[in-house]
């Protein structure tokens, strides 16, 4: 008797074990692609903002942004929507003639949205006096919209440190 229990005890666990592997979780599904195809993208459309931020195109750098995009400048609002961001760079541009240059860190891809990290280097040369010039970094988030990445966050700060109350003072007089 005991060694028909022993039998029994078998048969249910081998009929069990097809059950309990079957209720297992199932794996996680691959990671997103991540394709240079579209890193390429990304790095095309950055250099189109670079050529129409260069070249005071108010309209061409908007439409590289997504209708609800959020401008985060530094001690500024935050600017939303194309519009508002057009008016903002227009107003960059009615104070002399601006230049960027962008230099990418980090660039990655997660499905429809990529994120970029870079420095960038600025020159503002109104029409009288001296030019002004920065470097910082920037954070932009992208999503691709239609088969196109557009530009949906784009975040900038200054590298440059604030001058002290003693520098201020020698400025002023």
């Amino acid at each position: 008797m005991i060694h028909n229990h022993r039998i029994l005890y078998l048969l249910i666990i081998m009929l069990s074990v097809p059950f309990l592997v079957g209720c297992t979780t199932a794996p996680p599904p691959p990671p997103l692609d991540t394709s240079a195809a579209d890193s390429r993208a990304i790095e095309a459309a950055s250099a189109q903002w670079v050529d129409a931020f260069n070249q005071g195109d108010t309209a061409a750098l908007a439409a590289l942004y997504t209708e609800e995009a959020k401008l985060l400048p530094p001690n500024s609002q935050m600017i939303v929507g194309r519009e508002g961001i057009q008016a903002f760079f227009q107003g960059s541009f009615d104070a002399g003639e601006a230049k960027v240059q962008l230099t990418v860190i980090e660039l990655s891809v997660s499905g429809d949205i990529a994120h970029v990290v870079g420095k960038y280097t600025f020159t503002l040369q109104p029409e009288d006096g001296e030019a002004i010039s920065d470097n910082g970094k920037y954070v932009e988030i992208w999503k691709r919209e239609n088969g196109t990445w557009i530009m949906d966050k784009d975040i900038w700060n200054s590298s440059v440190p604030r001058p002290t109350a003693e520098k201020e003072e020698e400025e002023e007089l």
